[in-house]
């Protein structure tokens, strides 16, 4: 380095004192003369300048990003219990009001049972402690079945006609040939009974007083 003076360590202005754990070294930069010589612009002395080297940084000294635990909402819950005629009464907390009888004002829960192949979903009147399905013309009693149990923010009714259903409907059964069906529900002689939604046949059927009746306009059961 011909450009550095004789017992000097560095050229220039002396080194300035360095924190702990940082090196002083002297780095070859390329600096222009001033003024260049003509046509010689690109062809300049090379100077030693002063560089300050950091050195690189430990894995440990870096601190860590604290992490946001955000902890899941509960999700509304919509399910089916199996109960009887005798042991219902053990849902009264988690079963879904649907309607009331008309004659008296009680309460009517939805419920769905096995029939001749089908999975149907019918009505419970827990008061009276007696379950019914609509089925081929008829109101069929049953005795074992599954209760819905939902909360009442969790599903919400919406008018529909014709064997529509909106795109959120609860599929609550099937037909013995896998048609999906669905809970609906229409007011009748004073009652506002849940019975089955069945697309193909463009109706609600719901149980009453020994028959299956048949309403073109309905609502169902969707969820929220």
């Amino acid at each position: 380095m011909s450009h550095i003076p004789p017992n000097q360590p560095y050229y220039g202005y002396p080194p300035p004192s360095m924190p702990p754990g940082y090196t002083y070294v002297p780095t070859p930069v390329m600096m222009p003369a001033y003024p260049p010589p003509p046509n010689d612009i690109n062809n300049q002395p090379t100077y030693v300048t002063n560089h300050i080297y950091h050195p690189p940084v430990q894995v440990s000294e870096v601190e860590p990003t604290p992490v946001m635990v955000v902890e899941n909402s509960p999700q509304e819950v919509i399910d089916w219990a199996p109960a009887t005629t005798s042991t219902a009464n053990s849902l009264m907390t988690q079963a879904y009001y649907a309607g009331r009888e008309g004659w008296d004002g009680s309460p009517l829960w939805v419920i769905r049972a096995h029939h001749n192949g089908n999975l149907v979903p019918g009505k419970l009147a827990i008061h009276h402690k007696a379950a019914y399905i609509p089925f081929a013309g008829l109101e069929v009693p049953v005795h074992n079945f599954e209760v819905l149990c939902a909360q009442q923010n969790a599903v919400q009714w919406i008018p529909a006609n014709n064997g529509s259903v909106p795109p959120q409907a609860i599929i609550a059964g099937n037909t013995h040939s896998a048609e999906p069906l669905y809970i609906g529900r229409v007011r009748h002689r004073g009652s506002l009974t849940p019975g089955k939604v069945h697309p193909s046949h463009n109706c609600c059927y719901i149980s009453f007083g020994g028959s299956e009746t048949s309403y073109r306009q309905y609502e169902v059961l969707c969820r929220v």
